[in-house]
């Protein structure tokens, strides 16, 4: 939360901005994200490295979700308090929660 907005150029391929449209629909319209998950949870390096960090770096997850925020800008108030730039407010689950046994 306290990482400053980032400057984009036009076009973003990234995986965050491809969640972001993701979250405009359902997990069922974007197959690709069921599959993303599916390889976390197997603990795919390629997909691994699309991360800032590894999340998992011990073993694979037995389980994961994914949850959607609704983000807005801080005031300057709040800012100054506590140095975010950003606040959330929690909307739900994106999709159930998933494992190896249910998401193939």
């Amino acid at each position: 939360m306290k990482k400053p907005p980032r400057f984009a150029a036009p076009h973003q391929p990234r995986l965050d901005w491809q969640m972001w449209f993701a979250a405009l629909q359902t997990y069922k319209h974007n197959p690709w994200f069921i599959h993303f998950l599916s390889q976390l949870l197997d603990g795919t390096p390629q997909v691994l490295n699309l991360l800032e960090q590894n999340p998992f770096p011990n073993e694979s997850p037995k389980y994961i979700r994914a949850v959607v925020y609704d983000y807005h800008f801080t005031n300057i108030k709040e800012r100054r308090k506590n140095g975010a730039w950003w606040k959330r407010k929690r909307k739900g689950l994106y999709c159930p929660v998933l494992s190896k046994h249910n998401v193939k």
